[in-house]
């Protein structure tokens, strides 16, 4: 400031006393060891929030898919949580070379199971959580379902046995491809091929109907990656249209 004053022929140009030029620096470089305890705590504490998507994208009449304005009540999934963010330097460490395209499908590790355990704990006990005691608290999760990949079928499936298992409820199925629909590629860019590339491929089996319609409940949908958030969108509807009462999405990552 004294700089841009002499400048200007500031002729009362002077310092002023108070900045870290002036002054010197007002804080060292030292981190007090509870200061980092709690930043470890935070970056290491698993769970974020999932979103769930309420609007279906414009656009969708004109690649032959007969669905638009906002998504009905009865096809909409509740809040969903993830184990972390992609971008996060938290569990996002983790995360990224597990669900890096070259990385090897395998069954869930343990560290990374039981985080999402922890997760569904949390969940479970947070505000409007089934395990919260509050009066408009969600219905508890009856039954687990996958959704079917052609890349990562160990993980999945082994994740969504894991957390069957830890919550005592049955692993009713995977929501599936149509034959043929594994050479689909679905684009990234837009929203309505993507919504209509994922509607005619993803399907509800007799059987899994069948498993929905005897548990009567809401029911988790478990998967890898959220990216975009239609995936999710379009297997929580066909799950509502035959039978859950409610699904709560739960996957290992979302993409920001």
């Amino acid at each position: 400031m004294e700089f841009l004053r002499r400048q200007l022929d500031d002729e009362e140009a002077a310092a002023c006393g108070r900045c870290d030029n002036c002054a010197g620096a007002r804080f060292d470089d030292q981190v007090s060891t509870a200061a980092l305890d709690t930043a470890r705590g935070e970056l290491g504490r698993p769970g974020a929030e999932v979103e769930p998507r309420k609007m279906w994208p414009t656009g969708l009449a004109a690649v032959g898919v007969d669905l638009k304005g906002r998504i009905p009540t009865g096809e909409l999934s509740f809040s969903g949580r993830a184990l972390g963010r992609l971008s996060d330097i938290g569990w996002g460490n983790r995360l990224r070379p597990m669900l890096a395209a070259q990385t090897q499908d395998a069954p869930v590790p343990d560290d990374v199971a039981n985080a999402v355990v922890t997760v569904l704990v949390d969940w479970a006990k947070g505000p409007g959580g089934w395990a919260s005691g509050n009066a408009d608290a969600a219905p508890r999760p009856v039954g687990v379902v996958t959704v079917a990949s052609h890349s990562r079928p160990q993980l999945i499936q082994s994740l969504g046995s894991r957390i069957a298992e830890v919550g005592r409820m049955p692993l009713l199925g995977s929501v599936t491809y149509a034959p043929g629909a594994a050479e689909v590629r679905i684009s990234r860019t837009n929203s309505a091929q993507r919504v209509r590339a994922l509607h005619e491929a993803l399907v509800v089996e007799p059987e899994l109907a069948e498993a929905l319609a005897s548990v009567g409940g809401p029911v988790l949908l478990v998967d890898d990656l959220s990216d975009t958030g239609w995936t999710l969108a379009v297997a929580s509807r066909l799950l509502r249209r035959a039978g859950a009462e409610g699904v709560f999405p739960l996957v290992l990552a979302v993409q920001a």
